[in-house]
């Protein structure tokens, strides 16, 4: 792991992005098998993995807010929106268009493409909302519209309203639940991609970052919270569909508060590996379905067919993690630098290394 910009930066809470990650790649290469090909722990993928993504919302959480609180004045939200810009949109701008120049030879979603605007301003979570994830280009850019408006919105509160921004937190870690519950009832469909409807993950990261230090053993209350949550899902209907995602937030919650807690001074060959992978899991999220597109296309082409499902998930997180390290040492940690460097004379302050992701 680099040391440039990151040398304190936590191995657990890499990890648990890094699982969040894996996650994810998994369930799509799931979805490129028939179900009844795959063995029973690939199913388990085939139906949860998708919820990797809802655990980097509360992890964002965490991190923003826990350098919010500990930063004061301006030049600290200038930071703040600085560190942002760098480490998000360079490497998007250029996933978005490799989605675009790829989609336009191979003919892939080509009905779609009209509008990439909504992918290239983080509208991709609205876009599918309102006119439904077949219709939006480049689909799972929808957790980037998530967290984008989060960065906005937690950034502006943070700065308007410093002495009210625990109340801040805790009004948005009720409301799109609320919201959920009124969309369900109404009957709209895609609500898992709605932007509104999913700021509780981010704002309970953030509600855990203010606690870890207030509240002994956290984790046992998050653990009882996710317990009662799960108990809630079982009730199905309206309330059911709407607790999944608080589930499984309060579990990532619950999983930050151990690493944050008992877990921190833990160390471990696993752990390292596993941080490498949280280190380069933006990369991997946003680039891993190019790769996954590419392999399957190549094995029929052959006529090789497709190789097992787990060598199939291997061959594709290793190409990518390969192609994250790659783009993190002479790409993204090259521009972050140089944020950081434009931070010092924007903001008037030397920032701390490893203060956010």
């Amino acid at each position: 792991m680099t040391s440039k910009l990151f040398p304190n930066r936590s191995a657990l809470l890499d990890s648990i992005r890094a699982v969040a990650v894996i996650m994810v790649v998994v369930f799509h290469v799931a979805t490129r098998y028939p179900a009844d090909a795959l063995d029973p722990i690939a199913r388990i993928f085939l139906r949860y993995g998708f919820l990797g993504v809802d655990v980097f919302f509360p992890l964002s959480g965490f991190l923003i807010t826990r350098f919010l609180l500990s930063h004061d004045g301006s030049g600290a939200i200038k930071a703040f929106f600085l560190r942002r810009i760098f480490r998000i949109i360079p490497l998007y701008v250029i996933a978005v268009t490799t989605f675009y120049f790829a989609a336009r030879m191979t003919g892939y979603e080509a009905e779609n493409l009209p509008f990439i605007w909504a992918t290239y301003t983080f509208l991709t979570g609205w876009f599918a909302f309102l006119n439904g994830p077949d219709s939006t280009p480049y689909t799972i850019t929808w957790s980037l519209s998530v967290e984008e408006f989060a960065y906005l919105i937690f950034g502006l509160a943070a700065w308007a309203m410093r002495g009210s921004f625990r109340t801040f937190l805790v009004v948005v870690a009720i409301l799109p639940f609320v919201l959920r519950l009124y969309l369900y009832a109404q009957g709209h469909e895609n609500i898992y991609y709605f932007p509104l409807a999913r700021l509780d993950s981010i704002a309970f990261g953030g509600l855990t970052a203010v606690l870890i230090t207030r509240v002994r053993n956290l984790w046992v209350w998050l653990m009882l919270m996710s317990a009662v949550s799960v108990g809630l899902m079982q009730a199905g209907g309206v309330v059911g569909k709407a607790t999944l995602f608080t589930t499984v937030t309060l579990v990532a919650c619950t999983l930050i508060a151990l690493a944050e807690g008992p877990l921190r001074s833990t160390r471990g060959r696993i752990w390292s590996g596993l941080a490498n992978v949280g280190l380069y899991s933006y990369f991997i999220y946003l680039f891993h379905f190019f790769n996954l597109y590419a392999l399957d296309m190549i094995f029929r082409k052959t006529g090789l067919g497709l190789p097992p499902f787990w060598m199939m998930s291997l061959l594709c997180m290793l190409t990518t993690y390969l192609q994250g390290w790659i783009s993190f040492r002479y790409f993204e940690e090259p521009v972050m630098l140089f944020g950081r460097k434009l931070e010092r004379s924007v903001s008037g302050r030397q920032p701390t290394a490893g203060e956010a992701r």
